[in-house]
């Protein structure tokens, strides 16, 4: 028995990159479901149904499901350094070893501009973090 994908969508198109949407639209097994935001996860023990509502139409309907993966976006979380370090739409401006305009402030992860967002790229930030961050210490002697 093949299994079927939703993916349940709040606006009328994606952003993310036009391959990759080439490659889900393809997939014979995905349904999108557009304008469209998750009311109620319902179920007992475990997920059962979804109550889904049409931004749109304001429809509301039940949608049989055995298991739901939230997504919400990237937006960064960087107001505290709002008018601190340099800022580029949200994201803290700092180079691959993570270091800000501002000697002693590094930013690691997906609150960092770079082109890649992805666990991945985040662990590697990190580590480099750590190794700026020593050598940081070790140059003032703090």
């Amino acid at each position: 028995m093949q299994k079927k994908v939703y993916l349940i969508h709040r606006r009328d198109e994606l952003r993310g990159a036009k391959t990759l949407q080439t490659q889900l639209f393809n997939q014979e097994n995905v349904e999108i479901i557009w304008d469209t935001v998750v009311e109620e996860i319902e179920g007992g023990d475990q997920v059962e149904s979804l109550t889904i509502k049409n931004s749109k139409t304001e429809e509301t309907n039940k949608l049989s499901v055995d298991g739901v993966f939230i997504a919400v976006g990237i937006n960064p979380q960087s107001e505290a350094f709002d008018n601190l370090v340099e800022m580029d739409h949200g994201y803290i401006k700092a180079g691959e070893d993570c270091e800000t305009n501002i000697p002693g402030i590094f930013a690691a992860g997906d609150v960092r501009t770079k082109q890649l967002r992805q666990v991945s790229t985040a662990v590697s930030d990190g580590a480099n973090a750590i190794t700026s961050v020593e050598r940081y210490l070790t140059r003032y002697g703090k």
